[in-house]
C-alpha cells in the first residue's frame, strides 16, 4: 500500500495491508490462560487510554496532507514507526516528550527519532541503485499531542503546523468500527481446520495460526500486531513468520521456516475475526468466530 513496487522489490516489506491467505487449522489453549489474557488486556488497554505518555492515540497509518509526494506513515505500538517516501524509507522511534511553560503549564508532543533508512541514488541514470544510512536518533519532528483524545486523527508539527499527516484506514475500516474494543479481539477463534490464539503482548498484541492438512502436516504463522484505535482493527509488523512442519511415524519432527517477513491485517466486525494476508496474498481472507 505505501511502498512504491521498486522498493518493495529491493527492501524489507513496507508495512501494509492486502487481501489474504489460506485455509488452515488447530491450536490449543487452556482455558484458564485464555481468562488470563483477556483479563489483562482489558486492564493494559485502560490505562493506555489515560496515560499521558503513551501512543496508543496515534498507532495506526497516517498519509501526508497537501503534498504532491505524499509520504505514508506507519506508528506501532512498541513506539517504532515506519515512513516510506517516493525515494525511500525511513525508521526509528516516536516517544511522548513534555514541554514546560513559564505559566506552570505543560504541552506534550510526539517525538519522531530517525535511526536510520534508505534512500534512491542515481535515480535519473541507468543505474539507479538504493543506499542505507544510520542517523543517531535525531529529532526530525514533533507532533502536538491532544491530551483529551483516545485517538487522534491529525498530526500537526511544532507551532506552525509546517507538516500534516491525517488518519488512513484500508477498506474504509474506519466507517464501521463503532462498538469494537481492543480486548475484543483477545481469545481463541476457529475457522473449520483452522484456529488462531490472539493474546496481549506489551503494549500490543501476538496472533497466533495454527492449520494442519492432515495428522502429521501442517503449517504455524506468528505475527506480533498493534492496534489501531482509529479503524479498530490489529496490524502486524514486517516480520511475521510461517513454519512448515511434519511429524513422522517415530516422532521425530521437521520444521521448515517459510518465510519472517509476512505482513497481516485482522479485522472484526459482527462477531467475525477477518485475516487478510498481505504475504502470501492468495485468497480474500479466511473468517474466524470467536470459541465459548
Amino acid at each position: 500500500m505505501y511502498a512504491y513496487e521498486t522498493i518493495q522489490k529491493i527492501l524489507l516489506p513496507v508495512l501494509l495491508i492486502g487481501a489474504a491467505a489460506c485455509f488452515i487449522s488447530g491450536i490449543a489453549v487452556g482455558e484458564t490462560a485464555v481468562a488470563a489474557a483477556n483479563s489483562a488486556g482489558t486492564a493494559v488497554q485502560k490505562a493506555a487510554a489515560v496515560s499521558e505518555h503513551s501512543i496508543q492515540p496515534i498507532v495506526g497509518t497516517w498519509r501526508e496532507a497537501g503534498a504532491a509526494d505524499a509520504r505514508s506513515l506507519v506508528i506501532y505500538a512498541d513506539g517504532k514507526y515506519e515512513m516510506t517516501y517516493k525515494d525511500g524509507r525511513a525508521f526509528g522511534m516516536v516517544k511522548v516528550t513534555a514541554e514546560e511553560h513559564p505559566d506552570g503549564s505543560t504541552s506534550y508532543w510526539y517525538s519522531f527519532l530517525e535511526g536510520g533508512g534508505v534512500v534512491l541514488e542515481d535515480k535519473n541514470t541507468a543505474s539507479p541503485w538504493y543506499s542505507a544510512y544510520t542517523s543517531a536518533n535525531e529529532q526530525w519532528a514533533a507532533f502536538a499531542k491532544d491530551e483529551k483524545a483516545a485517538t487522534q486523527t491529525d498530526l500537526y508539527s511544532g507551532q506552525d503546523g509546517a507538516m500534516h499527516f491525517v488518519r488512513y484506514a484500508e477498506n474504509g475500516c474506519d466507517k464501521n468500527r463503532v462498538g469494537i474494543k481492543a480486548e475484543d479481539y483477545v481469545g481463541v477463534w476457529g475457522s473449520g481446520r483452522c484456529s488462531a490464539v490472539v493474546s496481549r503482548e506489551g503494549n500490543g498484541f501476538l496472533m497466533e495460526i495454527q492449520w494442519a492438512s492432515s495428522a502429521a502436516e501442517g503449517s504455524r504463522w506468528v505475527y506480533h500486531c498493534s492496534y489501531d484505535n482509529f479503524a479498530a482493527i490489529l496490524f502486524s509488523n514486517g516480520n511475521g513468520t510461517r513454519i512448515d512442519y511434519v511429524y513422522a511415524e517415530n516422532g521425530t519432527s521437521k520444521e521448515n521456516m517459510a518465510y519472517n517477513d509476512g505482513h497481516a491485517l485482522f479485522v472484526l466486525r459482527d462477531g467475525i475475526m477477518l485475516w487478510q494476508d498481505k504475504k502470501e496474498n492468495t485468497d480474500n481472507g479466511v473468517e474466524f468466530t470467536k470459541l465459548p
